[in-house]
C-alpha cells in the first residue's frame, strides 16, 4: 500500500528546514520557488531530467560517498526527481545496506511516480521497472503545486482516466484468453474513474480540492493495483500505443497527453468491449481544457500510422498484457488505421 500523504500549504519548507543533513532531486523550476523560503540548503543538490540506467548508475557512483544511516534523500519535482531520489534510496540499501529516510515531495501532478513503490527507468528507450522503494512521507504542498503550469496538472488525471480504457481491454482478456477477473476490483476501478470526472471544474481550475482529488485518484488506484497485484485495472492499450510510439521516435511525450489521445483511440477500437463511451471521455478531457490532439503533441500522421502498423507485434514481443491489440478477431489492416487517423482529425 502506497505511504499517505500529508497535506498543507508551504508544507515543504517546514520540512526540509527541520532535516539536518539530505540529498535533493529536483529540477530548476521548483528549486528556484522553494530556495529563497530555506535557511539551511541540501548538501547537494543534482538536477537531472533523465531515468536511463546508464545515466542513474553515474549519478550513484558520483554521490554515493555522500551516504549514511543519518542522511534524507529528496526527490522535488515531477515523476523523474521522484523516481531518480526512489532509485537512490534504493541502490544504497542494495549495495551497501543503507537505510536511508526518503521524502517525496511532487511539485506536479502530472504521473503517479511519487506514490508508486517501482522505480520507472529506461533501457535502451525503454521504459522498465526495478526495485521497490517506499517514501517516509509523501507531501503535497498546495502552494507549490499551483505554481506549475495548469495544463501540466490537468493532464495528470489521465495516469487514473486510463482505467476507462483498461476496462475494455480486461474484459476482452478475460473472455478471449481466460484471464483472471473479479467483478469487485472492476467496478471499485470504475467507480475512482467516476468519482474523477464529478470535479471536472476543480480539475480543470486546478484548485486545492483538485489537487487532493487528483491524488486521492491516484492513491485509490495505486492501492488496488497493488492489492490486485498488476496494473490491470488502469493499464492496457492506452499505454502500449504510446511505449510503441516512443519507441519509434524515441521523444518523451507528456504522458497525460499521448495517454489521453490513446484512451480515445482504445474506446473506439475496443466498440462493445469498451466499457465508457468515447463522447463521454472526449468531452471530459475537453471539460478540462487539456488538449489530447496529435497535434498538440507534434506526432505526425506519419508517426502515428507506422505506431498502429507496428503495434500488434510490438505488445506481442514487449509480452505485455493481453489487450484490443492481441485479439484474433481484430484486424488492424491499413484501412482501419486510416479510419482511426481520420477519427482523430475529427475530434
Amino acid at each position: 500500500m502506497p505511504t499517505k500523504v500529508t497535506y498543507g500549504n508551504w508544507n515543504t519548507v517546514e520540512v526540509l528546514e527541520e532535516i539536518d543533513n539530505f540529498l535533493l532531486f529536483t529540477m530548476e523550476e521548483p528549486w528556484e520557488i522553494i530556495k529563497p523560503k530555506l535557511s539551511k540548503l541540501p548538501l547537494e543538490t543534482i538536477l537531472n531530467r533523465s531515468m536511463d540506467i546508464n545515466n542513474l548508475e553515474k549519478l550513484y557512483q558520483r554521490f554515493k560517498s555522500y551516504l549514511n544511516e543519518s542522511m534524507t534523500i529528496v526527490g522535488l519535482g515531477g515523476g523523474t526527481s521522484c523516481d531518480c531520489a526512489k532509485y537512490f534510496a534504493w541502490k544504497s540499501y542494495k549495495e551497501e545496506d543503507l537505510k536511508v529516510r526518503l521524502i517525496l515531495i511532487p511539485s506536479i501532478i502530472s504521473v503517479d511516480a511519487f506514490l508508486c513503490s517501482s522505480i520507472a527507468v529506461r533501457y535502451d528507450n525503454k521504459v522498465n521497472y526495478i526495485g521497490e522503494s517506499s517514501p517516509e512521507k509523501i507531501l503535497i504542498d498546495y502552494e507549490l503545486i499551483k505554481k506549475a503550469p495548469k495544463y501540466l496538472n490537468r493532464a495528470g488525471v489521465s495516469d487514473t482516466i486510463s482505467i476507462t480504457s483498461a476496462l475494455g481491454d480486461w474484459k476482452l482478456a478475460y473472455q478471449e484468453n481466460n484471464e483472471k477477473f473479479d467483478k469487485i476490483v472492476f467496478n471499485k476501478a470504475k467507480t475512482i474513474a467516476k468519482d474523477l470526472m464529478k470535479v471536472r471544474d476543480d480539475i480543470r481550475d486546478v484548485t486545492e480540492k483538485g489537487i487532493k482529488a487528483l491524488v486521492e485518484g491516484f492513491y485509490r488506484e495505486v492501492t488496488l493495483c497493488d492489492n490486485w497485484g498488476n496494473a490491470r485495472p488502469e493499464e492496457g492499450s492506452e499505454h502500449f500505443l504510446a511505449y510503441c510510439i516512443e519507441s519509434i521516435t524515441h521523444n518523451h511525450y507528456i504522458h497525460g497527453q499521448i495517454i489521453g489521445m490513446n484512451i480515445l483511440i482504445s474506446l473506439y477500437l475496443q466498440k462493445d468491449f469498451a466499457e465508457f463511451s468515447i463522447e463521454d471521455i472526449r468531452q471530459f478531457f475537453n471539460d478540462i481544457n487539456l488538449d489530447i490532439s496529435r497535434q498538440a503533441l507534434k506526432i505526425s500522421s506519419e508517426i502515428l500510422r507506422k505506431a498502429l502498423k507496428e503495434i500488434q507485434g510490438y505488445v506481442k514481443k514487449e509480452e505485455l498484457m493481453y489487450s484490443i491489440y492481441n485479439s484474433p478477431n481484430f484486424n488492424l489492416d491499413n484501412k482501419k488505421i486510416e479510419e482511426v487517423i481520420q477519427f482523430l482529425e475529427k475530434l
